[in-house]
């Protein structure tokens, strides 16, 4: 007997709606990890063009950032670790936007990696005494994404200073501090590191002792009362809403930009938010405080 069978192949509504899924899901993966970045690093490629000299060996000399004013006026600097994707324009929005720029690139427009930018209560033309600026601690390692690599050793001795222009000078500045500090209350005190500037020489080397002691690195750079700091300040994730901060001081007029790195070595016992012992174990450091330290000359840093 011969029978004529119709096969109807039908599709489940199911099946439609996670292909759909699997499909947006597969573009929004490519879009965030290739497509975004790639436009976030041809944007910032378009003013290093702009930006970069070079000279007669074909290498980039600092640039000039009045050539960038015209462009947007909010570039007030340039900042740069050799051998880091750390390579860009800093900016500054007024005080009554002061995150203006932490969802936007250079242009103004919207972006996920946003900018580099400084602390809007900081000065430029009248030098604050601590300039902070922040930027995104990014998947792909870009904008401060790189500040997290200072927990080796061998990474900072390669790396011990940065470079940050401003519209008003160049410098140089020495790596004095790398930490991780807690931003929420119920982790332990939340240290204040964002301090701008200070009652007196006191006020100011109290706070260097205190990024001294937290500080994953002894470093060999010394320090006096009438130096000036950069804070460059991103997030970390060791525990929840973490920061990595990596504090520097401006290499003084006359001074070599030289670090004696041989003789930095790993803190051994750094001081930790509260919160970080209570999940990993240990004991926090004995802190005595600067003036005490001081005095029984525990204090290897200061210059007179």
């Amino acid at each position: 007997m011969n029978r004529d069978y119709k096969s109807k192949k039908t599709t489940s509504p199911l099946f439609l709606i996670s292909f759909i899924v699997f499909i947006f899901c597969l573009g929004a993966i490519i879009y965030i990890c290739f497509i975004q970045p790639y436009m976030n690093t041809s944007t910032l490629d378009e003013l290093k063009g702009i930006y970069y000299k070079t000279d007669d060996n074909g290498s980039d000399i600092r640039g000039n950032l009045e050539a960038l004013k015209g462009i947007n006026e909010d570039i007030k600097g340039w900042i740069k670790i050799k051998d880091t994707v750390i390579d860009y324009p800093v900016l500054q929005s007024a005080k009554d936007d002061p995150e203006f720029y932490l969802y936007r690139n250079y242009k103004k427009a919207k972006s996920g990696f946003g900018s580099i930018f400084l602390e809007s209560l900081c000065s430029i033309e009248n030098p604050s005494k601590n300039i902070i600026i922040y930027g995104h601690n990014m998947r792909d390692g870009s904008m401060f994404g790189n500040l997290l690599k200072y927990n080796d050793l061998d990474f900072y001795k390669s790396r011990p200073t940065i470079m940050f222009d401003t519209l008003i000078e160049k410098g140089d500045w020495k790596i004095i501090s790398i930490f991780k500090t807690n931003t929420l209350k119920a982790q332990g005190e939340v240290f204040d590191f964002l301090k701008i500037d200070f009652e007196d020489s006191d006020s100011f080397l109290n706070y260097i002792y205190d990024v001294k002691v937290r500080s994953l690195i002894n470093t060999p750079v010394d320090i006096n009362k009438d130096d000036r700091l950069i804070t460059l300040y991103t997030c970390s994730y060791e525990l929840k809403e973490f920061r990595t901060i990596v504090v520097a001081r401006k290499v003084r007029e006359g001074e070599s930009p030289k670090v004696d790195v041989e003789k930095a070595s790993i803190n051994v016992n750094p001081l930790m938010p509260s919160a970080y012992y209570r999940k990993h174990g240990g004991t926090p450091p004995k802190i005595n405080g600067f003036l005490n330290d001081l005095n029984n000359e525990k204090i290897d840093w200061l210059l007179e």
